[in-house]
């Protein structure tokens, strides 16, 4: 299915996920979506356990609790897009992602485990994307403060995943 979303306007989510929307090319969507569990595959699949679970500097998260940042996230964000897309109006909490981070044990997982829960749960939320109406991509719901709409969190899921990625490359060149 090709579907031709425009790029969210800036009322269509917080100011801080400018960083991720902008680097979502202009084509459609859901392949973009789609494309990134084989680059994901690719990139993570070429990293061995002992640089997944290395620390390095600056950063603070080991390849593997990025991995894990990354799962959260397509949970969170794919699951305010599905209830925002249902038409609820009750406004969603923020989340602290060091807390979630720190709290889940990821350095007890190996890298293609961690790889294919992420894969699973962008399956999931691409399985969901793909059916809802043109009409749903332009309904909101509130999230930490900020209105969003459904196409602006397929937009930062994509994005984020981009962004995440450019780092990890440079992380392991």
């Amino acid at each position: 299915m090709t579907l031709a979303l425009h790029r969210p306007k800036p009322d269509e989510y917080a100011e801080f996920y400018e960083t991720y929307i902008r680097l979502v090319p202009d084509s459609d969507l859901l392949e973009t979506l789609s494309l990134q569990v084989r680059q994901m595959s690719e990139i993570l699949g070429s990293i061995d356990a002992s640089t997944s679970a290395t620390l390095h500097a600056p950063y603070t998260w080991t390849i593997k609790q990025v991995l894990g940042h990354l799962i959260d996230c397509e949970r969170i964000f794919g699951g305010r897009a599905h209830r925002f897309a249902c038409g609820d109006r009750q406004p969603l909490p923020g989340i602290d992602q060091d807390n979630y981070v720190a709290n889940q044990n990821f350095e007890t997982s190996d890298l293609p485990t961690l790889t294919k829960e992420w894969i699973h749960c962008r399956q999931a939320n691409l399985m969901f994307l793909n059916r809802i109406s043109s009409e749903n991509w332009n309904y909101r719901g509130e999230a930490s403060g900020h209105s969003f709409t459904v196409r602006s969190l397929a937009y930062i899921l994509a994005g984020h995943i981009t962004h995440h990625l450019n780092i990890i490359k440079t992380r392991v060149a």
